[in-house]
């Protein structure tokens, strides 16, 4: 079993100080063997992904290469096999079986299933690949059960004013409040509802043999398009390193809202609405300095 639970695996390493998450590790070791046994699976060495899943690939009876993903029970994973089941492999991993009871869900692997960070292309680039994939997964009629996102951000905007009002981090408190606002009001106002990948980072579309790329690993939600793009903005690179930020920022802005028929400053809001967001995030987890670079973020997003 130490191979396939390496001590150093992103998933025993951040939730072993997560209180809440000490019963499902023990269970772990477990849960691994009922599931290959259950879906009759090979098993290879898992994969040093996210920290949240244990995930490794495998290989079927009948000899297809597949994906195996075993979840640690918690809100924003409940939602991913109904995403990929609406989307029925258009632009996704097709879901190939789901264990409600373990978590577990059996997935297509991408081959060569490189990622979008390591595209060898311009930055504008990759926003074009990713933006394509989004276009196919929006037109997809909604199902029922996936939250909405207005009330998701409902919620994180009381969190970030109770976090911001106990923390006192420094932030600009006026910057602040006007992301808190936002999340608040951008969901009412929006012109159609879609279902949201939710974590539309470049690390999440993978190149594919059927597709040029394919997304994995959603936290879907339903509502607004224009919410999906911020972790494409900031992690195709990190145009915020940059002398000038601001140009650069606004072209890249103007790029995803021409390639998804969306306004540049609905998704500008967006981008500064998450930005305060995480930037309170990682102060209540005590790492206010980077939050204070979501803050320069947001501000230079505001301007």
């Amino acid at each position: 079993m130490t191979a396939l639970l390496p001590p150093d695996l992103p998933v025993l390493t951040g939730l072993g100080g997560v209180a809440a998450a000490q019963e499902w590790l023990r269970e772990l070791p477990d849960l691994i063997d009922e599931v290959r046994d259950g879906w009759q699976l090979t098993l290879s060495a898992p994969l040093h992904g996210g920290s949240c899943s244990w995930v490794a690939p495998t290989t079927l009876a009948d000899g297809t290469n597949a994906i195996v993903k075993i979840g640690w029970p918690h809100r924003e994973m409940y939602g991913e096999p109904l995403a990929l089941r609406a989307w029925a492999g258009r632009s996704a991993v097709r879901l190939l079986e789901h264990d409600p009871d373990r978590h577990a869900l059996l997935l297509e692997r991408c081959e060569p299933g490189t990622p979008l960070t390591a595209f060898a292309g311009t930055a504008h680039d990759r926003l074009r690949a990713a933006a394509a994939v989004l276009r196919d997964l929006w037109p997809v009629p909604v199902p029922d059960g996936l939250e909405d996102l207005g009330a998701v951000l409902a919620e994180w905007a009381g969190l970030a004013e109770e976090r911001m009002a106990r923390l006192r981090p420094g932030y600009d408190p006026g910057l602040v409040g006007y992301g808190v606002e936002l999340l608040r009001t951008l969901p009412a106002s929006a012109e159609r509802r879609v279902i949201l990948h939710g974590d539309a980072n470049p690390g999440n579309f993978l190149a594919a043999g059927r597709r040029p790329w394919l997304a994995i690993d959603p936290k879907p939600m339903v509502g607004d398009p224009a919410y999906d793009l911020w972790p494409l903005l900031g992690q195709v690179d990190d145009p915020f390193s940059y002398d000038d930020p601001a140009p650069l920022v606004r072209d890249r802005i103007a790029l995803l809202a021409d390639e998804l028929e969306l306004t540049s400053d609905r998704v500008a809001a967006y981008c500064v609405a998450r930005a305060v967001e995480y930037a309170l995030y990682e102060a209540h987890h005590g790492r206010v300095p980077d939050g204070a670079e979501a803050i320069r973020a947001a501000r230079t997003l505001a301007g």
